[in-house]
């Protein structure tokens, strides 16, 4: 009896089931002008993306783990006499990178950390970010879906210890932000330091890490 009972409750609740995904109409008898409907309910759900990308990148919905370098040779006749030094590296060549961000939950906050100035590793022996100047500027094409543009860099925090610098916000339409540009990185030279390598580690503080937050 308890097993005749079961199977019943199971089919009333897949009949209900039935009835909760799809509709159907049954006219009897039909003559002319008589009309049978039947309805569908659709629903697309979006997640929340966010994407940065400065430098090299395989593809806009990819986590890669190139980084690029920039380095500056400055000319023996040249040192400390504020001729700019343009880099060579990044992956538009000669000290630029491309820079790309969209997401879809509103404005982005675009901001750049350091951990304190370009050092050779001995005391005293400091450059600091004020001397890497950033250049903005769109994109020689442009991506599609993409506007391309002359993205405010967030300006580098110059202190002993460095930390976040100044944030600069990717504003959206519609919550959408799909924006991409160029950074070019020069060094001013406009100090005289002793002779050695300036950054190109961590340990000598030569890593920038640049976050978008949702904001």
């Amino acid at each position: 009896m308890k097993k005749v009972i079961l199977i019943s409750a199971l089919s009333l609740a897949g009949l209900f089931a039935s009835s909760v995904h799809a509709e159907s109409q049954f006219v009897n008898p039909a003559v002319t002008g008589s009309v049978a409907s039947a309805r569908l309910d659709f629903t697309v759900i979006i997640p929340q993306v966010l994407f940065l990308r400065v430098g090299t990148s395989s593809g806009n919905a990819a986590t890669d783990g190139t980084i690029d370098g920039i380095t500056y040779t400055v000319p023996a006749a040249n040192v400390g006499d504020a001729s700019v030094i343009a880099g060579i590296g990044g992956d538009l060549t000669a000290g630029a990178v491309t820079v790309r961000s969209y997401g879809n939950g509103g404005n982005i906050s675009l901001n750049s950390t350091t951990t304190g100035p370009l050092t050779t590793g001995t005391a005293g022996e400091v450059i600091p970010w004020s001397q890497i100047s950033v250049a903005a500027a769109p994109l020689a094409a442009t991506t599609a879906g993409f506007t391309n543009a002359a993205i405010a860099h967030p300006a580098f925090n110059t202190g002993a210890a460095g930390g976040p610098g100044t944030a600069t916000t990717l504003t959206a339409t519609n919550k959408v932000v799909r924006v991409e540009g160029k950074w070019t990185y020069t060094y001013l030279n406009a100090n005289t330091v002793p002779a050695g390598t300036y950054g190109g580690t961590i340990a000598k503080n030569g890593r920038v890490t640049y976050t978008a937050t949702q904001l």
